[in-house]
């Protein structure tokens, strides 16, 4: 899975919404993350205005299981990247730890980009959903630094993409599918996506799901949708052995245009954005 190295540096160094909760996002591509961070020059601490979104959709709201990032100002003293290397994920990182409705977070990464800081994070399966119904806790060097409470979805489904929206797909040799490398009408694909909400397995927060089977499967089956037609998929759920990162397997129809598609995916009860996926 050599594009996951892609993501993790997209979900470390994405420009951050408006606290006002604008969600025209762009990001900040191929940042190449440290696993160091200088210190900046401490000011006064109170609790700071955060916002939290789906590190895929980048649109505001938690889901239990998925990937999150948390955007604000002096939230840490980290002025680089820091990236956790571990299974488990560790839930205090760089002196940073989150609670989720008083749960524990999985910390992926600390960033501090454009002047903003960013903790990328997995939900905790356990939290709470409804509106307004997660309280988020941020905590540097055991100061509260930040405390709102933000949307929950059982399912928030979100594609990641690259180089504007460019949704994150790889072929079944583990390129990279873009405007140099488009899809093949007929080939297999795996689509990188979160959020898709409930598993068939009972799993631990922090830690990479099965990498043999049984798989951790979605409870809810889920369509691909590129230029209008339905995908065939043979596989929806966590992508082995890592942790809040769900994909989805399934063949580019045969009958595929050529061009830039419309790619989005749906369940019977929610639907991601819409990316776009290069065609041959």
């Amino acid at each position: 899975m050599k594009t996951f190295t892609l993501m993790i540096a997209t979900l470390a160094t994405c420009v951050a919404p408006s606290l006002s909760g604008e969600n025209s996002l762009h990001k900040t591509p191929f940042y190449r993350p440290h696993s160091s961070a200088r210190v900046r020059i401490a000011k006064p601490r109170q609790t700071a205005d955060a916002v939290i979104v789906n590190s895929a959709s980048y649109e505001s709201g938690i889901s239990p299981g998925g990937l999150a990032t948390i955007f604000g100002n002096n939230l840490t003293m980290v002025s680089d990247v820091v990236v956790a290397n571990t299974n488990p994920l560790p839930t205090h990182l760089a002196g940073v730890g989150v609670l989720v409705s008083g749960y524990p977070a999985p910390i992926y990464s600390i960033a501090y980009v454009d002047g903003q800081d960013q903790i990328s994070i997995q939900v905790p399966y356990e939290a709470p959903t409804g509106p307004g119904a997660a309280e988020i806790e941020v905590f540097d060097e055991g100061l509260l630094v930040a405390d709102f409470f933000a949307d929950s979805f059982t399912e928030d489904p979100g594609i990641f993409t690259y180089n504007g929206n460019y949704a994150i797909a790889e072929a079944s040799d583990y390129s990279l599918i873009g405007p140099t490398n488009p899809a093949i009408p007929g080939e297999a694909l795996v689509l990188y996506v979160t959020g898709l909400g409930p598993l068939t397995l009972n799993l631990i927060d922090g830690y990479g799901s099965p990498t043999t089977p049984p798989f951790a499967e979605t409870v809810d089956p889920f369509q691909v949708i590129l230029d209008g037609e339905n995908c065939h998929v043979f596989f929806s759920g966590l992508a082995p052995g890592f942790v809040g990162l769900y994909q989805i397997n399934f063949n580019v129809p045969a009958d595929a245009a050529a061009g830039n598609l419309q790619i989005f995916i749906q369940s019977p009860y929610a639907n991601s954005a819409v990316a776009i996926l290069p065609v041959r």
